[in-house]
């Protein structure tokens, strides 16, 4: 459609020709694969959300809907997605955010025990709150019942002995889902093999995509964490992770979006988003809009000659 809507709007092939790269390029580089969004000029993009440039690429809509379909519903990795979620989730909880989190409010105990707060004390106590607070929501039952008190003019040594110890909880809450979930996961690949161990195999070999793997999954990402605006961001694993955002708007590889409060397929949505977007240049080349903005363009271009003269 685009082809056709610049084909429409320019008399001379030559132009053409010149702006097809220009159309092709981007779409290409854009497209998440090529050059990872997070990685392009920070002061235009986003480590928690796909920037709103990307929203007009294409190819991007395309190849994550592909990708999250692939790797999600194949014929191996549907049998494991839930289990490896929440193998996931309780992976990065354990290892890598109580790690942080830890080592901030063990900074935090220090400062106070010592009488003087250091330049960081306030950040590094705005990101516990933080995730406190969001941990509260996510996991009601073990809500830390002072978090409000963790704030620059209230804590207190007995505040973050609290927290350490809520910490510590966690860390044995979020390794009984882990082990709880590989076990359940270790019982279907028992069950595959007591059947047919080459059937497995031959299931695996057939299905499961390594070199997808690799990209829904950040595997060779170095960085599996990183602190922005207050809070803690997992780099790790975004396949398995659920979108924060309330309309569509959702971090690279994720699952689901959510249209309205309710969760759908990344399919589904990209594939909504590209027919939207499909529509919306029909109507451009139906109604020859571009055509018409380029010929009222010249000849205001025209107008303003003639004055000059």
């Amino acid at each position: 459609m685009l082809g056709l809507v610049i084909s429409d709007s320019f008399k001379a092939v030559v132009t053409i020709y010149i702006l097809i790269p220009f159309l092709v390029i981007p779409n290409i580089i854009l497209s998440g694969v090529i050059v990872k969004f997070e990685k392009l000029n920070p002061n235009i993009s986003s480590p928690v959300a796909i920037p709103f440039y990307g929203d007009f690429i294409t190819a991007r809509w395309g190849y994550e809907a592909l990708a999250v379909n692939q790797f999600i519903y194949n014929k191996f990795e549907n049998q494991f997605y839930p289990y490896d979620k929440k193998m996931s989730k309780a992976k990065f909880k354990k290892d890598y955010w109580n790690v942080e989190i830890k080592g901030r409010l063990e900074n935090i105990l220090n400062d106070l025990k010592r009488g003087s707060r250091s330049t960081e004390f306030n950040d590094k106590l705005l990101v516990v709150y933080n995730e406190f607070r969001k941990e509260g929501l996510s996991t009601p039952d073990l809500k830390f019942e002072f978090t409000q008190a963790l704030k620059p003019d209230i804590v207190s040594i007995d505040i973050v002995t609290a927290a350490l110890k809520y910490v510590e909880s966690l860390r044995k809450h979020y390794i009984d889902d882990y082990n709880n979930a590989r076990d359940s996961k270790d019982a279907i690949v028992t069950k595959f093999q007591s059947d047919d161990n080459s059937g497995f195999l031959k299931l695996r070999d057939n299905y499961a995509n390594e070199s997808l793997e690799e990209f829904v999954t950040n595997k060779n990402e170095s960085s599996k964490i990183i602190t922005f605006k207050g809070e803690i961001i997992q780099k790790l694993e975004p396949i398995y992770m659920d979108p924060k955002f309330k309309f569509i708007r959702a971090h690279f590889y994720s699952p689901t979006k959510q249209i309205f409060g309710k969760k759908l397929d990344t399919f589904v949505v990209n594939v909504i988003v590209l027919w939207v977007i499909t529509i919306l240049l029909y109507l451009v080349l139906y109604f020859r809009l571009l055509k018409k903005l380029l010929e009222s363009g010249e000849v205001v271009i025209g107008r303003n000659l003639k004055n000059s003269d």
